[in-house]
């Protein structure tokens, strides 16, 4: 009687997939992160905005803080440097929007300073950020008149 040996291939558990795998998942939320525009770097409180589409893609962003001063992409500006800067930047990187992000502490005055500013030296395609409101129904805040 003839008797066969069967021999059965060894078990490998092959690695090289599985971190291609895990390096493409890293890749890819990092990619994520670097194109959301990221206006709460610097500890600024936006005000709650319940109208218009969030900016998307390339962005510029000015921020202005609590006690007013101003940063470009997290640079700290000052006023009269700020509309070179922006376009130096907007030079850069070409498809990029201005977007402008003011602290509700802010003195509106600023904001509304630089809006002129901005719109005076032809950049006057911009937007201006803020968190959404807590429910859809949020009413807008009146003015508190002087006395």
């Amino acid at each position: 009687m003839i008797r066969f040996r069967r021999s059965s291939p060894e078990v490998r558990f092959e690695m090289t997939p599985l971190i291609d795998v895990v390096f493409l998942l890293l890749t890819f939320f990092i990619f994520a992160l670097v194109l959301m525009v990221r206006a709460n770097v610097l500890d600024v409180s936006l005000p709650e905005i319940g109208s218009g589409p969030a900016a998307q893609g390339q962005t510029v962003t000015i921020v202005i803080d609590a006690d007013s001063n101003l940063y470009v992409n997290g640079e700290p500006v000052e006023t009269e440097q700020v509309v070179e800067v922006v376009r130096d930047r907007l030079a850069e990187q070409t498809d990029a929007r201005l977007v402008i992000a003011a602290d509700q502490k802010s003195a509106s005055g600023s904001l509304i300073g630089l809006a002129d500013l901005l719109s005076r030296e032809g950049l006057g395609e911009f937007s201006i950020i803020g968190t959404e409101p807590a429910s859809v129904d949020a009413q807008p805040i009146e003015p508190t008149p002087e006395p």
